[in-house]
């Protein structure tokens, strides 16, 4: 049976022709995942862009997942030159807009971010987890878009953050919009502690989907931890998330350019303590500016602290003038 993925538009030119080679490289890992390995070929239709490729028919479970891919707008069936859209089988959890409506200077496109999670969870062992038991982790989480992006998933999200003013307005944020969408949840504030100090701050928000569901005592969790990274493994528990997925400084926005062994320096103590907080079979998604960090430093520092790299075929791109952006990804060895 023939598939066709109709993809999201992108207004600038340039960056179109990367958002399809991301697109295809997500659609083909996750295929791979559930068992459809098959070739992905990219084409234009009526002037859009779509992905097209031929597979068995697709089961319900194959559709709810696919139906995560972040770049696709809508599915299609091919038979006797009709297309007929698919129905989607993974409706939000929360408001579609809830990781895109914060705005603020540097912030990634939170369908790249999205992609990079679907790749991670691609790459994991744990594709069949059910949404209510899947944990993503930020470590590097900035104002919480990709911890966000996994609460909307119906999964649960936990970031990271050394800033506390990023945190603060990430907290800030998240409450206003709980309030004005009038979703049920409980908040709460703890002091987290590192080496027998206060090493952290975790703003923590319970909540559900519906009222029903909260009463019950079916929910998800959002973590805000304000913390050094480096620190992971004290801010959390050993082998307590399955996917861990970050856009590491560019170099541009941090004022980091040109000064690589800060950022590596930060990484190679920090990777050892992501190892430690994700599950067997996790993995790692991190994106960089290949500007400022170099892949071949990154695969070092992962492989010395327990990582196994995943081979892709080359997912680096062109994003601006300053920031040429590329995605590694690693696993945590099953065994």
């Amino acid at each position: 049976m023939k598939y066709a993925f109709l993809l999201y538009p992108h207004q600038n030119i340039r960056y179109r022709q990367s958002l399809l080679t991301l697109a295809r490289q997500e659609l083909s890992m996750t295929l791979e995942a559930l068992g459809r390995g098959c070739e992905v070929r990219d084409c234009e239709m009526g002037g859009a862009p779509f992905l097209i490729f031929d597979a068995p028919k697709l089961t319900q479970r194959d559709i709810r997942m696919l139906s995560q891919i972040a770049s696709c707008y809508v599915m299609f069936t091919m038979e006797d030159g009709q297309m007929v859209p698919v129905e989607s089988e993974h409706p939000n959890y929360i408001g579609e807009d809830l990781p895109a409506l914060l705005k603020y200077k540097g912030k990634t496109n939170e369908m790249f971010t999205d992609t990079m999670l679907t790749m991670a969870l691609a790459a994991s062992d744990f594709m069949p987890v059910h949404d209510s038991q899947l944990i993503v982790c930020d470590p590097m989480a900035g104002r919480g878009t990709t911890a966000m992006l996994a609460l909307r998933r119906g999964y649960h999200g936990v970031g990271v953050e050394i800033a506390k003013p990023e945190v603060k307005e990430a907290c800030d944020y998240m409450t206003r919009y709980l309030e004005y969408h009038r979703i049920k949840h409980k908040k709460t504030e703890s002091t987290l502690t590192v080496r027998g100090k206060a090493g952290g701050r975790e703003t923590k928000f319970v909540l559900s989907d519906t009222a029903e569901h909260f009463k019950d005592g079916d929910t998800r969790t959002l973590r805000l931890i304000q913390g050094d990274t480096r620190d992971a493994a004290a801010l959390l528990r050993s082998q307590s998330v399955h996917l861990m997925v970050t856009d590491i400084p560019y170099g541009v926005q941090k004022g980091t350019a040109g000064k690589q062994d800060s950022i590596g320096g930060t990484l190679g103590a920090a990777m050892p303590a992501w190892h430690d907080v994700l599950k067997p079979g996790g993995a790692l998604a991190l994106s960089f500016n290949t500007h400022v960090t170099k892949r071949a430093s990154l695969e070092a520092l992962a492989q010395a602290a327990g990582f196994e790299v995943v081979k892709t075929p080359s997912l680096e791109h062109w994003v601006e003038q300053a920031i040429n952006r590329d995605v590694l990804l690693a696993k945590k060895p099953n065994t």
